[in-house]
C-alpha cells in the first residue's frame, strides 16, 4: 500500500503522526511540458521549454469517516507547495520515498455512497 508522509502543520488533528497508509485505485504517471512556441510569419517555429513535470493523478479507494480527518489535514498542510514524501514502491512503476508537492487547485474530496469518501490529488515530483 503506498504511504504519504508530510509534516502536519495546517487544521492540526490529536495524535496525528503525519503519515497516511492508503490504498489507491488510480496512480498515473503524465509528463507535462512548460514553455511556449512561436511561429513567425515565415512558417518557422521557435519553442522554447521552461520545465518539464512529471505529473501523478491519485485517487484513493473509499474509506470510513475516521480517515477523512487525516487528509483534510494532509491538504491544508500542503496547500501552500509544501513538500511531502509519496512512496509508490510496491504499485509497477512507482518510486521508494519521492519528494512532490500538491497541485494549486488539484485535491478533490467527494463522498462514496452514504458512509464513505474518497479524495484524489495531482501531485507533482520535485
Amino acid at each position: 500500500m503506498p504511504i504519504v508522509n508530510y509534516t502536519p502543520t495546517r487544521d492540526l488533528v490529536g495524535g496525528s503522526l503525519g503519515s497516511i497508509t492508503f490504498s489507491v485505485t488510480k496512480c498515473d504517471r503524465a509528463p507535462k511540458s512548460v514553455g511556449k512556441e512561436h511561429t513567425s510569419l515565415s512558417g518557422n517555429t521557435e519553442s522554447v521549454l521552461f520545465r518539464r513535470d512529471i505529473e501523478w493523478q491519485i485517487t484513493i479507494s473509499p474509506f470510513s469517516d475516521e480517515q477523512l480527518q487525516y487528509w483534510r489535514e494532509f491538504e491544508a498542510s500542503c496547500t501552500n507547495g509544501e513538500i511531502f514524501e509519496l512512496d509508490t514502491s510496491d504499485i509497477p512503476g512507482g518510486k521508494a520515498n519521492s519528494s512532490f508537492r500538491l497541485k494549486r487547485n488539484s485535491f478533490r474530496e467527494r463522498r462514496h455512497g452514504p458512509l464513505d469518501h474518497y479524495v484524489s490529488f495531482t501531485a507533482i515530483e520535485v
